[in-house]
This record gives C-alpha cells, structure tokens and sequence, in this order.
C-alpha cells in the first residue's frame, strides 16, 4: 500500500520540471482523496485507497501535458470564492483581484450613491469579477454579458453557488446586444497578440482561444471596448480594464483620444501596471 508521503513525493519528482512540484502534488493528491491540503500535510502515515491513487496519477499525468489544475480540479479560488471551471473559460488569475480593489475603491469613494450604482462586466467568463463585485457590494446592480453562451452557462452556475440573487446575464458580443448607460463598466478582455497565441497553440493550450487573442498588437478589443463603452456610461461613469503590462501607454492614449479623463493605471502584486481606468466627464 502507498501511503500520503510516497505520493506526494513520487508526485514532486514526476512534476519536478514545473515551477511549483510539491504544491501540484500535494493540491491533486488532496483533491483525489477529497480532503483539504491542510488535512493532506496532516496524514503522512496514511496509505491511499487504489482508486484516489490511480486518480492520482492520471491528474499527475494531466498536469505534465500542460493541463491547469484548476481544469483538473474544476475549481479556482478568486478574492477568496471557490469558483466552478472548466475549459468553456479561462481560469481567472490573481492580477485581476487589481482590477477588482480598483472597482471596490471606486464604488467605495461614492457614498450616498452606491445603492443605484449600474456595473457592467464586458467578457465575463467564469464571472469572477461580477460576482466578486455583487457578493462583497449586495446593493449593486450588476449585469454579466459574454459573447459565448457556454461561458454563461458557467457564470450562471457560479452565481447560483457563490450568490443569493442571480445576475442579470446577456450573450453579447462586446456591446451589440447592450442597452442602456451604466456607472461602472469593468473588463478582463482578450489581450495577447496573435503571435502569443500561436505559441500557446503550439503547445496545446486548453484555454479558450477567444478568451485569450486581442489582435495583431494584442488592442483590438480593447480599442471598442474604449470607444463603443464611452456611449454606454453615464455622466461620471467610468470604465476600468485589465491589460498587459506593455500596452498600459498606448491604452492611456486611446483613452485620452477617445476624451475620457482622470485616467489612471494600477500596478499588480509585483508592481507592475496590469489595469487602466478613465471617466466620462459629465455633460454641462
């Protein structure tokens, strides 16, 4: 019989050319046996039934093909919220809890009118960021739209789970099926370049593509999301997007272009800008 200690370090030499083999190993072993990594670092001793151990390995096996665990695990912790995944969306990451402080700041910064405040989160996917918004602000009003109805379909699922109300969800490509002005639109759009993408290809990245691919210098949705998103916000409103750290400049400019103002960038968690916002002026 194997026991939890020779999994895991069989499991550490197997995934030793990743970057982080002990905690792979040790996140797969507890999720084949149903228990917390904690409990897992706590049961040395133990020996694995055969079934969680061949579970095991072939989640060991998914992982060396380049699979994310969160794929394996159906499952990625966002601002603290188990959320529900699977290859119908992209794993959130931790960069976007930055854009989400900014949006949280920012709601928080208008007191006596957060009760009517309108969000609109453009390419929801998984919905981390609309519910992330809607379970820690209740009073929010806020509206999820994606263009692919299998990542609404996940979206929905999560909002069930993580929400007492459902949000209000639109298949929509960008804009075109949206109506109305809103007080804050927020988005984690597709903004890898082309060739980017194709390196991932190359290597069989189970993301989906349409998730992932801005264009030939990575902008193209990002430039709508800019232009078509100032008719969609009210007086005030402002717009926040995730971006790579390379592109911060030129999407500054195509705010200014565009005539939003206030226009600020946020850095991640090494410190390096990962999000930009502007504002609508108000209308004299």
């Amino acid at each position: 019989m194997t026991t939890v200690r020779e999994a895991l370090v069989d499991g550490k030499e197997r995934l030793a050319n990743l970057e982080t083999p002990f905690l792979d190993a040790a996140l797969l072993l507890s999720h084949a046996l149903g228990i917390s990594k904690e409990k897992l670092l706590a049961s040395y001793p133990d020996t694995i039934p055969l079934s969680a151990l061949h579970e095991f390995n072939n989640h060991v096996s998914k992982r060396l093909s380049g699979y994310p665990i969160s794929y394996i695990r159906k499952k990625k912790e966002f601002f603290g919220l188990p959320f529900y995944v699977d290859e119908r969306v992209l794993v959130p990451r931790p960069d976007t809890e930055t854009l989400v402080e900014e949006v949280l700041k920012h709601i928080r910064g208008k007191s006596g009118m957060q009760k009517n405040l309108k969000v609109l989160d453009i390419g929801t996917g998984t919905g981390c960021i609309a519910i992330t918004l809607k379970h820690l602000q209740p009073q929010l009003r806020v509206t999820a739209a994606d263009i692919s109805k299998s990542a609404l379909a996940v979206c929905k699922l999560n909002s069930r789970h993580l929400l007492t109300e459902p949000l209000e969800l639109i298949e929509s490509d960008l804009f075109s099926a949206i109506s109305g002005t809103f007080d804050i639109i927020v988005s984690n759009p597709p903004y890898l370049t082309s060739n980017e993408v194709a390196q991932m290809q190359e290597r069989r990245w189970p993301e989906p593509i349409t998730a992932l691919e801005g264009g030939q210098d990575g902008l193209d949705t990002i430039r709508i999301l800019i232009n078509e998103g100032y008719d969609h916000l009210s007086g005030g409103g402002a717009l926040f997007i995730e971006a790579g750290i390379e592109q911060i400049d030129a999407i500054e400019e195509i705010f200014r272009t565009r005539g939003y103002q206030g226009i600020n960038s946020y850095p991640d968690l090494s410190g390096r800008n990962r999000a930009v916002s502007g504002y609508k002026p108000y209308v004299e």
